[in-house]
């Protein structure tokens, strides 16, 4: 169960951010595109941590939406959701509060490397202009990546692993005061809770 202090912490945070795909953009802010992929790497690359407790997210894979529970939805004050999927995956964008914060999930099927895929990438070099710091999130490997480095004015992606074939990604954009890769997190976290419990 998400805390009291975390989850007023999130709202808080979420209260203020617009992210991919929600509607009208941030002025002067770019709709983050997925992240790219590699489908059949050359050679050795560097392989992510094993996940060592995989979870079957075939639900949440089909139903997107479904990865908050309705509880979770409540706690994070969400007013809506959709759908955001295409040819390489699926997603759902959630309306917070007013509509101008919207969390969103995505979940990248088209390959079957998982999170090892992100890991080849970086070995390739493509992050250089933006950031891959492995992590982990609730015991399960994780990185905070993307192309282009724009924690500092608030924005943050997160990818976690599911299994070594799969893995879901978090991507928030919120104000420069605000912690977006904390709000990653938590966001990541309830996500995680979900799939466990099946619910």
């Amino acid at each position: 169960m998400i805390s009291r202090l975390r989850r007023a912490g999130l709202i808080a945070l979420v209260l203020a951010i617009s992210t991919a795909a929600c509607g009208t953009p941030m002025a002067g802010r770019a709709i983050p595109e997925a992240r790219p992929i590699i489908e059949s790497p050359v050679g050795e690359h560097t392989k992510a941590p094993p996940v060592p407790r995989p979870l079957d997210a075939e639900k949440y894979v089909n139903d997107p939406c479904a990865s908050l529970t309705a509880t979770q939805q409540a706690e994070f004050n969400v007013t809506s959701s959709r759908v955001n999927s295409d040819g390489r995956g699926s997603g759902c964008i959630w309306n917070v509060g007013d509509g101008s914060t919207s969390p969103g999930v995505s979940y990248l099927t088209s390959v079957d490397t998982g999170l090892s895929n992100l890991y080849a990438l970086n070995d390739t070099g493509w992050w250089d202009r933006g950031y891959f710091e492995p992590t982990e999130v609730d015991g399960y490997p994780a990185v905070y990546v993307d192309l282009t480095d724009l924690r500092a004015q608030g924005d943050c992606g997160l990818a976690v692993a599911l299994s070594d074939r799969l893995f879901f990604d978090v991507s928030i954009r919120t104000t420069k005061d605000n912690d977006a890769c904390l709000g990653a997190k938590n966001v990541a976290e309830a996500i995680l809770q979900t799939i466990k419990e099946g619910a």
